[in-house]
């Protein structure tokens, strides 16, 4: 019987990535630069036209980028182009917060619906 738990452990472990196939020895942690990229394209992945907080706040940054690149050459342009960026990374700040990004919850591989019941129901049943 323990056999079985140990087995079922090591391959709970192996599908969340502590262990690799040939034991501990072959792991490794991901560097911090592709934990960066990997959260960088979680937050601006999706539909193409949909209006994320993670492409807002991208949008702002680069405008605000464009107003320090373009301060040498149209010096009435800065301005505009800063204000616009500091807007648009509020309004994408604020964005995650009116919205949090939604997260599936899982059970051993499977999807758990528990979103079903209402407010009003979940609290009569306690």
């Amino acid at each position: 019987m323990s056999e079985r738990y140990k087995r079922e452990i090591e391959e709970i472990l192996e599908q969340a990535g502590e262990l690799s196939s040939e034991g501990n020895a072959g792991a490794r942690r991901p560097s911090l630069l592709r934990l960066v990229w990997l959260h960088l394209a979680q937050s601006l992945g999706g539909k193409t036209l949909s209006l994320s907080p993670g492409r807002v706040m991208l949008f702002g940054l680069i405008l605000l980028l464009s107003a320090l690149i373009s301060q040498a050459f149209f010096a009435g342009l800065v301005g505009i182009l800063a204000w616009a960026g500091l807007i648009f990374l509020i309004v994408g700040y604020g964005m995650f917060f009116i919205r949090p990004p939604r997260i599936e919850k899982r059970w051993r591989g499977q999807r758990i619906d528990d979103d079903g019941e209402s407010w009003w129901g979940r609290f009569r049943r306690k």
